[in-house]
């Protein structure tokens, strides 16, 4: 059945686009035909006519929108859709823009203006736009009033039939009078407060040409929604610099210990940085359109605005993908290894393999469905009126350099979001253990850098309820592999990028889009068959890893013993207290590294009698673990056969120096406690004498048993005590990792304020003294982590034990 869900995912990502497109595409041109190429065509010959040196100028091609009509329009999609019928409105709501700069001069007045109907090809306006300081005539309304008469009527215009003259105005310069003759447009189409107009324009008595333009009937002024989209720059800007410290951050620590590579990461941010440049490139003009820089000519506006872009964003965003890479995969390595596997085969130019074709394929499959998330969840604020259809990718497509760019973009997110936001933020949380937060992470920041939009406007919308593409796109991750992910992503942004204005285009246009958005996706999959049929799979030895993989396998092989190591030991230790007739037990226990070397527990004894066990050995860390382990295997054996406190100690002693290492000694405290006759005997190995509270007078008194620590062979014969306690008596075992517990500036906790505590909480339960200890450590050294093991056990007498001890 898993087989077939990639197909299953597809065909009904498929069908969601489908249902949705006409919820997304009422703001686009209907009926539109005409490519950009096509439409330049059209434009250059009205503009000689006109008298722009075409030659001579520096042209770019944009698209133009009536922004008062949009604004009317755009909460009614329906009504959208019928206004492209209207003879009026239709020409109006949207047409190509060919403007012609003047090369080494300001870019502030072009030569003029050229509008071509995106449906038909037929010229829309015209107009010449002489530079101030051009000489011309000074003439009058009466001279030239008939002349624009003349030509409203001598030939039918496109969005204005039957035009209305209304008024002239004039603008009086040093050099000429100008004058633009104005026409109203009667409509049948219910538009508002809107009103057409046809303007006819003379610089001075010189035909300037027409032009199409809207007005509000009262004289107000059009506002639109401002500060979304500079808010949302800011706030990309903003996320893409913290996450390149963070990153950064990570990069030099991990770098430093040898557990990244920068092979690969070069090579995704040498080729991050080309498609970036290219982008750039591409889109130079359209950036020269509506920026001023001063005395700068339209191209050199373009240059420098693309030389600042690749600079402050280009240049930020490869180093993103650079040290996401690199710390992505190092984290991912660890546990995610398998999800890197087709990718890295890609990346070593061994892409011809099952391996990867079984990855392109799915991402491939998968595309449709990203596609139809990321639509679904745009759709929520059309449904609550919050937002409206915008033009989207479609941007990309009429304004700036057409359905090649769609493309661009798509494999440029396909490297940043999968790579930079998807990789390192989950594999990183996944490393943390708290893979839910990197999940959450990665869905906010993608969606703020702008992965997959919805087509809606206004900015904020888009940004809040664009969250849809990225979320599917991790769903892909989790459930395939990163060139899965990587590939449904860029897939579901040329659909959704060019399927709403593919939804309503004809001609030329229908067939240039459509080249553009389905084949890079049937590409994909025509490579993803090719790679299948050789049936070879791609399979690493250990030689073939670089050698951070090595560094990182090894270094998770380590950690897995020694977790293995700490689940044993933790084993090792009581669960929990004993429970006890007429008293009461508290323990604590921490370790100063991953394997402690201190040990306590509480043994039942078969008459009764319990076996308190209390040691230490030398340091901490592994070996510690080991001979600690050691000692406890001994203790279990022997207390069955002789659970005398000295008989003990000679024994461990004598494990001790057969199987530790040199150097290695271990304190150790055995004491067996009677609870009928509240007597403990016990014996020491050279371990820091248990304190008692004495509950009847206050005092506190030191369990002394002076000995050697066990594996010493010269030695004298271990010493047995005996200790007896009453209602009110507290017995305090302990570590030295309490004692030696050190502040800021390296003065230990010591002995006299150890039993300061005990003095003056003494009359407390077991649990409560417990607690004001640690609590006392912790605000003298103020939660600095401990340099040595830490081991606490308190016994409470409350009353005399008439019975056993309860297990």
């Amino acid at each position: 059945m898993r087989r077939y869900a990639p197909f299953a995912v597809c065909i009904a990502g498929i069908a969601v686009v489908l249902a949705l497109l006409p919820r997304f595409n009422a703001a686009q041109p209907r009926g539109i035909r005409l490519t950009r190429a096509e439409a330049m065509a059209c434009a250059d010959p009205m503009a000689r006519d006109l008298g722009i040196p075409v030659g001579q100028s520096w042209p770019i091609l944009s698209w133009d929108m009536s922004r008062l009509l949009e604004k009317e329009l755009r909460d009614d999609p329906g009504r959208y859709a019928r206004a492209y019928d209207d003879p009026v409105l239709g020409p109006r709501l949207g047409s190509y823009l060919r403007i012609y700069f003047r090369r080494g001069q300001s870019k502030s007045t072009p030569y003029g203006y050229v509008w071509i109907d995106g449906r038909n090809g037929r010229v829309l306006g015209a107009r010449l736009t002489p530079r101030e300081e051009e000489s011309g005539k000074h003439a009058t309304e009466a001279e030239m009033r008939p002349r624009a008469d003349a030509f409203v009527h001598s030939r039918p215009f496109d969005g204005a039939p039957s035009p209305q003259f209304e008024s002239a105005r004039p603008t009086v310069m040093r050099t000429r009078t100008d004058w633009v003759f104005r026409y109203r447009v009667p409509s049948a189409f219910q538009i508002g407060k809107i009103v057409p107009y046809l303007n006819v324009y003379y610089n001075g008595d010189r035909f300037g040409g027409w032009e199409l333009s809207e007005e509000y009937a009262d004289g107000s002024t059009f506002t639109g929604e401002s500060g979304g989209a500079i808010t949302g720059f800011l706030i990309r800007f903003a996320v893409t610099y913290a996450l390149l410290i963070f990153l950064l951050a990570v990069f030099l620590r991990k770098y430093h210990a040898g557990e990244v590579g920068v092979g690969t990461a070069s090579m995704l941010f040498t080729l991050l940085l080309a498609l970036l440049v290219v982008s750039d490139v591409m889109m130079m003009r359209a950036f020269a359109e509506n920026t001023g820089l001063g005395s700068l000519d339209a191209q050199q506006t373009g240059i420098a605005i693309i030389v600042f872009k690749f600079v402050i964003f280009d240049l930020p965003m490869a180093l993103v993908v650079f040290f996401g890479w690199s710390v992505g995969e190092s984290y991912a390595r660890e546990r995610w290894g398998e999800r890197l596997a087709s990718f890295d085969a890609l990346l070593r130019r061994d892409a011809l393999n099952a391996t990867v074709g079984r990855s392109v394929l799915r991402g491939s499959l998968a595309a449709p469905a990203v596609a139809a998330a990321a639509l679904l969840i745009g759709a929520i604020p059309l449904l609550l009126k919050s937002a409206h259809a915008g033009l989207g990718g479609s941007r990309l497509i009429l304004f700036i350099a057409g359905p090649t760019l769609i493309d661009l973009f798509a494999f440029t997110d396909a490297m940043i979001f999968p790579i930079a936001m998807v990789l390192f933020l989950l594999a990183f949380a996944h490393s943390k253990r708290v893979l839910a937060a990197g999940v959450v992470a990665a869905v906010v920041l993608s969606t703020i850098g702008g992965a997959v939009p919805p087509p809606i406007d206004p900015t904020l919308q888009c940004v809040f309820f664009g969250w849809g593409g990225i979320a599917a796109c991790i769903v892909v991750f989790l459930a395939w592999d990163l060139l899965s992910a990587a590939v449904a992503l860029g897939g579901a942004s040329i659909i959704v990028g060019a399927a709403p204005l593919l939804s309503v285009a004809h001609g030329p246009m229908l067939t240039q889009l459509s080249v553009a958005t389905v084949t890079p996706l049937v590409a994909l999959v025509a490579f993803a068959i090719a790679a299948l049929m050789t049936g070879r799979e791609v399979v690493y030895s250990y030689e073939d890893l670089a050698p951070h993989v090595k560094r990182i396998i090894e270094r998770e092989r380590v950690k897995a013993e020694i977790d293995a190591a700490n689940r044993i030991q933790a084993a090792l230790l009581p669960l929990e207290s004993p429970r006890l007739a007429g008293a009461t037990v508290a323990s604590h226990y921490r370790a100063a590294t991953e394997i402690g070397g201190d040990y306590f527990d509480f043994l039942m004894l078969g008459n009764g009698d319990i076996g308190l066990a209390f040691g230490d050995v030398s340091g901490h860390g592994l070996s510690s673990g080991i001979v600690m382990a050691m000692a406890k295997a001994a203790l279990l054996v022997q207390v069955g056969v002789d659970p005398s406190p000295r008989a003990v100690l000679n024994v461990l002693n004598e494990i001790v120096i057969k199987t530790a290492p040199k150097r290695i000694m271990m304190t150790f405290f055995f004491g067996v406690l009677d609870p009928a006759t509240q007597q403990l005997r016990f014996s020491s190995a050279g371990h820091l004498d248990p304190y008692v509270y004495r509950g009847d007078n206050g005092r506190l008194e030191s369990l002394s048993s002076w000995g050697f620590p066990l594996g010493v062979r010269r030695r004298d014969p271990f010493r047995e005590h005996v200790a007896s306690f009453g209602p009110g008596d507290r017995l305090i075992l302990y570590s030295d990792g309490l004692i030696e517990a050190v502040d800021d500036d390296g003065d230990p906790f010591g002995f006299e304020r150890f039993e300061q505590v005990l003095r003056d909480h003494g009359t407390k339960s077991a649990e409560e003294i417990k607690k004001t200890l640690l609590s006392s450590i912790r605000k003298f050294t103020r939660n600095r982590p401990p340099e040595d093991d830490q081991t606490l056990v308190v016994v409470s007498f409350e009353e005399e034990m008439a019975g056993e001890a309860i297990a």
